[in-house]
């Protein structure tokens, strides 16, 4: 009797120890962080005077050049000397980004470079550390925010303002400050421009250019400089300037720096 009371005893003190080592494997299993993924190559950083911009992953800013307005890298030779190009094979985003906003183009040499909106992007070899905004401006780059709705291009007779998938903007001579006289069929050629939620644009312009209108159909339309903005139908492709040559009432914007 003795004897089957310790092997029961041993039996059940056994499968107590068992049961403990269990729920102990689980809680320490269910406790441990899960394993972290990559670190973004593609990220934001908060700038105290630009907001929100874009960084590689060291936190070195990105730049887009008015140039690309085209969507191609206009920066070759001793250009990616001063701004080197930024490629990542690789992409891993800052979860804060729309990864449909970026790609990727072969440059003339074949080499690759990434995209933000259809705008390659670049360092720039004087910010020497992280969180370095020394390009801002130069040379017409500027600093890669991930809300613009406004870019500068710089293409042919000079500086002048796009949306930013690369369309140009237009005002139009026959409206008053803060009304848009383009009506009708008017607006079928020349639809007006609307920046959502704002027009957000780089630094070097004045923050008081842009505003907007309620229309008289009750819809919005950004202005600059009070002056309704438009763009031209027959500007398909990026940086297309054609609507001046075909209406010299529409006039395409030079940008207040």
């Amino acid at each position: 009797m003795n004897t089957f009371l310790n092997n029961s005893f041993k039996s059940l003190a056994l499968a107590a120890i068992v049961g403990f080592a269990i729920l102990q494997a689980c809680q320490t299993s269910s406790d441990s962080p899960a394993p972290a993924g990559p670190a973004a190559n593609i990220d934001v950083r908060q700038d105290g005077k630009f907001g929100q911009v874009l960084t590689d992953g060291s936190g070195n800013t990105l730049y887009l050049f008015a140039k690309d307005v085209d969507g191609k890298s206009n920066c070759s030779g001793g250009c990616t000397d001063v701004w080197p190009v930024f490629y990542e094979k690789n992409r891993v985003f800052n979860s804060s980004l729309d990864s449909t906003q970026f790609g990727v183009i072969t440059r003339a040499d074949g080499s690759k470079q990434n995209t933000f909106k259809g705008w390659p992007l670049y360092r720039f070899a004087q910010d020497t550390k992280a969180g370095d905004v020394n390009g801002e401006g130069k040379n017409s780059f500027y600093v890669a925010k991930p809300d613009y709705t406004v870019m500068v291009a710089d293409k042919g007779a000079g500086k002048y303002l796009v949306g930013i998938g690369g369309r140009t903007l237009y005002t139009f001579t026959g409206d008053t400050d803060d009304v848009s006289n383009c009506k009708d069929g008017c607006l079928t050629v020349w639809p007006q421009f609307l920046a959502q939620p704002s027009a957000i644009a780089p630094s070097t312009l004045n923050g008081v250019f842009f505003g907007s209108i309620s229309r008289a159909d009750g819809t919005k339309q950004t202005t600059a400089n009070k002056k309704p903005l438009y763009y031209f139908q027959n500007d398909v492709v990026r940086g297309d300037v054609k609507g001046t040559a075909a209406n010299p009432k529409f006039v395409m914007v030079a940008p207040a720096q």
